[in-house]
């Protein structure tokens, strides 16, 4: 097998970790450019000898994650460890997308029709009773 460059192991370090490759090539190549970094990605994950790097770390960081999952002291990393691992075997939930926006957070949260008429009731209660205190 053909030795890998540094960036190349950076890459396929980062690519195990993250599972994206432009995030992993805008990491440890020479770009800023996103574009460019995605063709670097795919081209990367063509290579015969960075595949079989890959599938040469990939069983060391599964077998981190799972003994994560099981011995991790934190919740949090348990949880996440077994995320990722339902996610590795193709269980990843499916992400959801505010239509109405394009996916943009709104300024305020929207109230529902229940919560409104609550909040404005509770609003009505609080201008009364200032009123008659005054």
């Amino acid at each position: 097998m053909k030795e890998l460059t540094k960036k190349q192991k950076g890459f396929c370090k980062d690519y195990i970790d993250t599972g994206n490759k432009t995030k992993s090539a805008l990491k440890n190549y020479n770009t800023e450019d996103y574009s460019t970094a995605a063709s670097i990605g795919s081209e990367n994950l063509k290579k015969p000898e960075i595949i079989e790097y890959l599938k040469s770390i990939s069983s060391d960081a599964t077998s981190r994650i799972e003994e994560l999952s099981k011995t991790a002291k934190n919740e949090t990393v348990r949880l996440n460890a077994n995320k990722d691992i339902l996610d590795r075997a193709g269980y990843k939930p499916v992400e959801r997308k505010d239509l109405t926006t394009n996916g943009k957070d709104l300024p305020t949260p929207i109230l529902t029709l229940e919560e409104d008429a609550i909040s404005t009731n509770n609003r009505s209660k609080e201008d009364t009773e200032v009123k008659e205190e005054n």
